[in-house]
């Protein structure tokens, strides 16, 4: 749901070049991706400390590190490379420039390295928010950290203590280091800290994650502190808020869900085949659906738009979503099993005292 929420936004950024339409005039049309990302970061954050929290020393610090790179780089160096032989004919076409130097490096590493030079694949911005998180969780496993959770609080929290003394100051690229966003990465580590050691009746569950919900939608529709606080970083005391309270209602909703989960509670979304295979294949979403739109937007220049706006939007936003799932069949998928043959066996923590 998180892919999709990114997938409906850029769907509706797609049809603005087309036609006006009432989708671009609601706080909903940008508030869909950011939360979008929102609930990623707390995923993420929450999947780091579940699958690696045990981990220590060298050895698994660099097993850790390999499945990270193994997991994301190289579908997303595929996605870029097919995005950058799909926009061969515009370069010799229509003289479309050639992506600059800073930007290739920076697909290349996933880390700006000038200003904020976004990669080839825009959306994949969100990839060195990502890298940042796992390279602070690979120091803390290398050095033998056994409490995570308090020194990685401690330094997320420092950091983003400095960003705000440091908010106006021109940081360019090291803006990174010190965003409040990455406070929703340790709001993931919380909810995994607090459902290993929590086990509430199933009325508070459903308390939980309905007021998740709740405040997740009275967020997106009221657009609040998204407009000012994600197209425009610079502004960047804004972002605070935003980390605060849309990452908080993205970690009501994970808590509610996993809790629910552990419960034994089964729902339509976790039996529906359609949806498990949209989530299983929800990075190749992420990564591939703007390939969709570029498709789907060269048949608008050569026909012309035949749908009225509103209505073409969720049309595209479902032909992206399903167009994405060849990609997840025949590159994600079997790169990930040609991987896994070459890579060395995952190594497994030792397992508490008493247990």
């Amino acid at each position: 749901m998180a892919a999709a929420m990114v997938v409906y936004m850029h769907s509706i950024n797609q049809m603005c070049f087309f036609a006006a339409n009432g989708h671009q005039r609601t706080a909903l049309h940008a508030s869909l991706g950011a939360y979008g990302v929102d609930l990623f970061f707390v995923i993420s954050g929450f999947v780091i400390y579940t699958s690696a929290n045990r981990l220590n020393g060298r050895s698994q610090a660099l097993n850790f590190l390999w499945h990270r790179f193994r997991r994301i780089n190289p579908i997303y160096y595929a996605a870029t490379l097919i995005t950058l032989i799909v926009w061969l004919p515009s370069f010799w076409r229509h003289a479309r420039p050639a992506p600059p130097d800073a930007q290739i490096l920076t697909s290349a590493i996933l880390f700006p390295v000038l200003n904020n030079q976004l990669p080839i694949l825009t959306q994949a911005w969100t990839l060195s928010f990502e890298w940042y998180f796992y390279f602070l969780f690979f120091l803390l496993i290398l050095a033998g950290v056994q409490k995570k959770t308090k020194l990685l609080s401690a330094v997320l929290i420092s950091l983003i203590i400095l960003g705000w003394f440091l908010r106006r100051w021109p940081l360019g690229f090291l803006g990174l280091y010190t965003d409040p966003l990455i406070f929703e990465f340790l709001l993931g580590v919380g909810t995994a800290y607090l459902c290993q050691r929590w086990t509430p009746g199933k009325k508070s569950i459903q308390a939980i994650l309905w007021l998740g919900i709740g405040l997740s939608l009275t967020l997106m529709l009221t657009g609040f502190y998204n407009f000012e606080a994600i197209p425009a970083p610079e502004i960047r005391s804004l972002r605070y808020v935003h980390a605060l309270c849309w990452g908080s209602s993205a970690a009501l909703v994970v808590t509610g869900c996993v809790l629910l989960e552990r419960s034994g509670s089964t729902g339509f979304f976790q039996k529906h085949p359609l949806l498990l295979l949209l989530g299983d294949a929800s990075y190749s979403i992420y990564l591939f659906h703007y390939l969709i739109f570029g498709a789907i937007g060269a048949i608008y220049l050569r026909v012309g738009l035949f749908l009225p706006p509103d209505l073409a939007i969720p049309i595209n936003a479902v032909l992206a979503l399903v167009g994405c799932l060849p990609f997840y069949k025949w590159v994600e998928v079997p790169l990930l099993k040609w991987l896994r043959k070459e890579s060395p066996s995952r190594l497994t923590p030792s397992p508490p005292a008493g247990t």
